[in-house]
This record gives C-alpha cells, sequence and structure tokens, in this order.
C-alpha cells in the first residue's frame, strides 16, 4: 500500500521531463537557473505599497529594449506585502469533513479505511482512491478520473488563464453535456470559497490555468489552483533543487497548489492539493517596495543577450524555501518555509520550442521565468522549461 500512496504523490507532485531539441533552443539557452543575484551598480526605485496599482498600469505602458510586455497582464492591487513564513499544519484531523468534499458517506463508509495519522482507501473494483493524512496533504480519484491519473494524460487542446485577461468563453463537451472554461472556472473558485474554506481559513483560492485534454471522444478540463495570502499568491510553480559538490541535497523552492480534473459539468473528479495545509506568519510588514518600471529596467539592463522575448504574465508572488526538520539528516521532512515577496515575470513557451517533430503535447503549461525579490534586489531566474500540470 505505502508504493500505491508513494506513487500516487510523484503522480500529481511531479510533471515529466522532456529533452529539448538544439534546434529549437532560444538565446535563453546560455542562460541558466541562478542563485541570488543583484547587480550593485543598479539604483532601483521604491514606491509606497499602497501605489502599485497606478505604478503598474504606468510601468506596462513603456519600452524595455528586448522585452516586450503582453496587453493581456491583469495586475491586481494586494492588500498588504509581507516578509513572511509558513508553518506545516501536524495534526490535521479533518478526515471526515474532507471526505465528505468529495464522496457520499455512504461511499467512504464502506471502504476499506486504515488510519494511523493518516487516512486512506484504494479501491481498485469501484476505481476510487483517497489519501489523507495529518500535515493536510489531500489526494482524491473518483471513478471517471480513476485509469487516467494512474496511467498518462491525453493531449492537450488549448491552455487558458483565468488570472490573465484571456477569452474563457469557448464551450467544450465534457462527458455528459458542454459547459464553458468560463462556467467551469467560476463553479471551481465558488466551490472553494463555500466548501473548501473551512478547512484553509486563511488563504483565498483560485483558478490560474486550465489546460484543456482530449478524452474518449469528448474532452475534460484540468485546472492549476493557486492560493493567495491577503491577495497575493504562494508560488505554484517552482521546484528547484540545491546542489553541493553537484550533488543534490535538498530542495531550494517547492511549490504549493492545488490540481483538479473535471470529467463532468461541476464535478470534481480528482483532487490533490500536492503538499499539506500552510499556517502563514507574518515576520515583517514592508511599506515600500521595488517598482515594477525599475524591476523592467533591470531586467533590460541585465539580460543583454536577449533578442525579442514577450513577457506574458506579471503578478507580485510569495516564495517558497523549505525549512527542514533539524532532526532529518536526509532532509526530507519539511517543518515549514521561508518566503519573500517578489515580482514575477513569466515567459510562456510555446510547444514547438519544446516539441520533437511529431510529439503530442501532453506536458502543461510550460514557461520560463524571472524573480525580483520587491525589497532588496536580487534575481532569481530559470530559463529551462517549467512545467505546471498533471501531463508528462
Amino acid at each position: 500500500m505505502k508504493k500505491i500512496i508513494l506513487s500516487m504523490a510523484l503522480v500529481f507532485m511531479l510533471t515529466g521531463c522532456a529533452s529539448v531539441p538544439d534546434e529549437v533552443k532560444s538565446d535563453m539557452s546560455d542562460y541558466h537557473n541562478s542563485e541570488s543575484n543583484k547587480s550593485d551598480d543598479f539604483n532601483f526605485t521604491y514606491i509606497n505599497v499602497s501605489e502599485l496599482s497606478i505604478e503598474v498600469e504606468e510601468a506596462l505602458s513603456k519600452d524595455y529594449g528586448q522585452f516586450t510586455i503582453s496587453d493581456k497582464i491583469n495586475f491586481v492591487q494586494p492588500s498588504e506585502i509581507n516578509i513572511m513564513s509558513f508553518a506545516c499544519v501536524d495534526d490535521f484531523n479533518k478526515y471526515e469533513e474532507s471526505l465528505s468534499l468529495f464522496y457520499t458517506e455512504s461511499e467512504f463508509a464502506t471502504q476499506d479505511i486504515w488510519l494511523e495519522n493518516e487516512i486512506y482507501f484504494y479501491n481498485e473494483t469501484d476505481k476510487l482512491y483517497s489519501c489523507i493524512d495529518k500535515r493536510g496533504f489531500i489526494a482524491v480519484l473518483k471513478p471517471d478520473a480513476f485509469d487516467i491519473s494512474f496511467s498518462h494524460c491525453k493531449p492537450i487542446v488549448k491552455i487558458y488563464h483565468p488570472d490573465r485577461k484571456d477569452d474563457l468563453s469557448d464551450e467544450y463537451q465534457l462527458k455528459d453535456e458542454k459547459c464553458s472554461v468560463s462556467d467551469a472556472v467560476d463553479y471551481i473558485n465558488n466551490w472553494f470559497e463555500t466548501n473548501y474554506k473551512p478547512l484553509a481559513p486563511y488563504y483565498d483560492y483560485q483558478v490560474n490555468t486550465v489546460i484543456v485534454r482530449e478524452h474518449e471522444g469528448n474532452y475534460l478540463y484540468e485546472f492549476s489552483i493557486e492560493a493567495l495570502y491577503n491577495g497575493v499568491p504562494l508560488d505554484s510553480y517552482t521546484m528547484e533543487p540545491e546542489y553541493v559538490d553537484g550533488i543534490i541535497t535538498k530542495m531550494a523552492y517547492l511549490k504549493y497548489g492545488v490540481s483538479i480534473q473535471m470529467l463532468s459539468v461541476n464535478s470534481i473528479d480528482s483532487f490533490t492539493t500536492g503538499s499539506g495545509m500552510l499556517i502563514p506568519k507574518v515576520e515583517e510588514k514592508i511599506n515600500e517596495c521595488i517598482s515594477l518600471e525599475s524591476a523592467l529596467a533591470y531586467c533590460a539592463n541585465t539580460f543583454t543577450d536577449f533578442r525579442d522575448v514577450t513577457i506574458s504574465d506579471i503578478d507580485i508572488m510569495y516564495t517558497l524555501n523549505p525549512v527542514y526538520d533539524e532532526s532529518d539528516p536526509e532532509n526530507i521532512f519539511v517543518v515549514g518555509y521561508n518566503s519573500r515577496p517578489v515580482w514575477e515575470l513569466i515567459i510562456d513557451v510555446p510547444p514547438e520550442d519544446f516539441l520533437a517533430n511529431g510529439e503530442a503535447n501532453t506536458y502543461g503549461d510550460t514557461r520560463k521565468y524571472i524573480y525580483i525579490d520587491m525589497v532588496t534586489g536580487e534575481l532569481k531566474y530559470n530559463f529551462d522549461i517549467v512545467k505546471q500540470g498533471i501531463g508528462g
């Protein structure tokens, strides 16, 4: 059973890797993952946090040389920005309340449930799976999603970003009837607000990506959902190792978010938090931060070898730098996260830039990113392809 649980966690938490053909590598191929860097000869401009919305609107209209700014960016003024920490819950026990969000009482009452700091069942006959542990990790598979989530994902038809100014009016035929992307997103967002909020009251949850996939002659929706603390999302993409002498010793950054599949209208057929629940703590309130205009100017000044790069999205985000249990020399058990507010600059990667000829796109939402600390100006970037979604 433990092997099943581990396999399930890997299915949900990790995405597949694809080699990047030499002929499609861009100028960015010469730039690899960075540690913290900051140019000593660049002077950032600082503004009051309350002025961000106005400043961002002005910044988006200016020229930044080799960087073009998408017209779909939808910046939302946060209520506050802080230096944060997030503690991992270790005493979650709302097992029945969690299961009742997905199953009727008769469905989970008849399962062979194992309970010892976690509750799970795996019923291959009825195609049901659930795992809930004391960290608040929740993974659920209902019959319609059981086989596809344990095996493979179908080709992607289209990707939508509700957190941008994407048109969500397209309709797709799901298992039972047609449903627009907009209606599906509204259902998921409302479900979190009305049903999931009692389990995780510190956060608001919203869909940031919708992947439409082919499925049994119709389609399914796959959602990536981010958690927001006072209007600022927690990092839902970054999973990067830390190396010592070329050997991975621990993870330097981890992601936090929820993945959902919808095969029938207004139905949550698979669900996973990807990790446990987190308790936020404000370490230091920020009154002034680096302006977006100076952050973008810094990028133009730093990445001078680029030719024409489109920044697809811009937001403020909290990074998640894991804190490990000091009694665990193997750095397996994470007890919390240290967090910094950063300007998150997203560069979308079209499929033709990473797929071999004739290869179907099943990978998820693919992007590259630049993070600039909103207080110190420290730079972090990843110009390898970063994938979001269940596909692989």
